[in-house]
């Protein structure tokens, strides 16, 4: 097979998605990708369970072909399967050094394996405790032992962690202990002092980030610490609160608040104040929970946003008092911000527009309930663009290459999964509810590796923290016998 191209992960998946679309499968996109993934994973041709997926696999093969191109796991299959079959030659080498292989999926395996048995002096180097990436098929502690045994290695185990505080790796070590699936090995520490280690309790996600944001003010380096959570979204709201508060942060991994539902949704709003932005006013109204056939129109029927609006109340049931309320009180809102913004009142135009989207998105609430966690955000947010100076549009700017720079140094925020292969001085993991993690998506080992990992990022102070409006401590506090106070 001769190839031109080699396909960025961004092209696969536009390429998968043509094929998923031109068959009209009823199974989630994700879905026929994770399971197209896992036989591209495995030495021997693979059947699917369902027809679908075998169609979109079919297809997608046909369309590489077609298109003179090859994905990354199409190389190392193609290569693997040819030194088996004697038509490819191992590489001309002495000596094959294999790390991080707990990761290695099957076919990375048998490449490995088949240069050990032509010869080749091999070495693999991996933490079976460090093992994430079942959800990408690696195989984790099962295939290091599986080239191990093949090739008749010897096992040389290095119990030492010269990263954390004693007490920080001991309670790691404790959690850790309990799968079964590991290398026996018992984990200590080259260090002999001692960390700091805390357990926190908050009413609910705004609370445990003002919390999370206060500790770190006090601390008075916001360099040394990271934040940790399970996914990205959980992340949100300690990001608007050291917005709100003015300490610099970035985020490795993942997407900024100002990038997310409610975040984007403020920004498309506040945007407004200074020009017709009908894109962020639909987005904005979308998030409120108006209908999706009011906000969407085909470019014969292009509106603007005072159009949008008047077609909206004219659509909308006089019974429809929430809408109407919506519609009718961002009409009027439109025109005091821009008055305001012209008077140079901006901040008070921000606040004024930010207030009407917390109202909106909650009206369907009862009278008495506190602002839920979206409502909360948007003010942290508000509070983050009334600090700065200048127009709307400047604003926005500053807040966009200001906060969240890669660069810039201040509180690391990073997913657990992201964390791997990191440390820092200061660790706070969030989130930390039974039902967040371990996740119910994933198995109770894979999910005890990942919390180990986030724990043992912590050179010297370890703090975690969950909400209780969001469920029970995860039992793995309890397993790493930590006792909160």
């Amino acid at each position: 097979m001769v190839t031109n191209r080699l396909l960025g992960d961004g092209e696969r998946l536009a390429l998968l998605r043509r094929c998923y679309l031109q068959h009209k499968c009823d199974l989630p996109f994700e879905k026929i990708v994770s399971a197209i993934d896992g036989a591209k994973a495995s030495v021997s041709p693979k059947l699917f369970a369902d027809s679908a997926i075998e169609d979109v696999y079919a297809a997608y093969q046909d369309a590489l072909a077609a298109e003179d191109s090859m994905d990354f796991s199409d190389i190392l299959l193609l290569a693997t399967r040819g030194m088996a079959k004697k038509t490819i030659h191992p590489l001309s080498v002495r000596w094959l050094l294999v790390d991080e292989a707990q990761d290695m999926d099957a076919v990375q395996c048998e490449w490995v394996m088949l240069h050990g048995k032509s010869g080749v002096e091999v070495t693999i180097v991996g933490d079976d405790d460090q093992s994430l990436y079942a959800f990408r098929h690696a195989m984790g502690y099962s295939g290091m032992m599986l080239v191990s045994e093949t090739l008749s290695s010897q096992e040389i185990t290095l119990p030492i962690n010269y990263r954390c505080a004693s007490n920080i790796i001991a309670h790691a070590s404790a959690l850790i202990s309990l799968n079964q699936n590991r290398a026996n090995k018992a984990i200590h520490a080259a260090r002999g002092n001692t960390g700091i280690i805390g357990l926190h309790r908050a009413s609910d996600r705004n609370h445990e980030a003002e919390i999370i944001c206060n500790a770190i003010e006090m601390s008075g380096n916001p360099t040394g610490w990271a934040v940790l959570a399970r996914s990205n979204t959980l992340l949100e709201s300690i990001e608007a609160k050291l917005a709100k508060s003015q300490i610099p942060y970035s985020i490795s991994g993942g997407k900024s608040v100002w990038d997310g539902v409610v975040g984007s949704a403020l920004v498309g709003l506040i945007r407004n104040i200074e020009r017709d932005d009908l894109t962020g006013l639909a987005n904005a109204l979308s998030v409120c929970k108006i209908q999706p056939h009011l906000l969407n129109h085909s470019a014969d029927s292009k509106k603007n946003c005072t159009q949008l609006l008047d077609y909206i109340l004219s659509q909308t049931s006089e019974n429809d008092e929430r809408t109407r309320k919506i519609i009718v009180g961002l009409k009027k809102g439109r025109i005091d911000w821009l008055g305001q913004a012209k008077n140079g009142q901006v901040t008070l135009a921000i606040y004024a527009a930010a207030g009407w989207l917390r109202d909106s998105i909650e009206r369907k609430l009862p009278k008495k309930t506190p602002l839920n966690s979206n409502g909360k955000m948007i003010g942290d947010l508000a509070v983050a663009l009334s600090k700065l100076n200048g127009s709307v549009a400047q604003r926005l700017n500053v807040i966009m290459r200001k906060f969240g720079d890669k660069t810039s140094g201040g509180v690391s925020l990073l997913t657990m999964h992201s964390s791997k292969g990191l440390e820092f001085d200061n660790v706070w993991i969030l989130g930390a509810e039974d039902n967040t993690i371990p996740h119910p998506d994933s198995t109770e080992e894979d999910e005890r590796r990942l919390f180990y990992v986030a724990m043992t990022r912590a050179r010297d102070r370890l703090e975690i923290s969950s909400s209780i409006e969001d469920g029970l401590f995860t039992r793995f506090v309890d397993e790493a016998r930590l006792q909160c106070n």
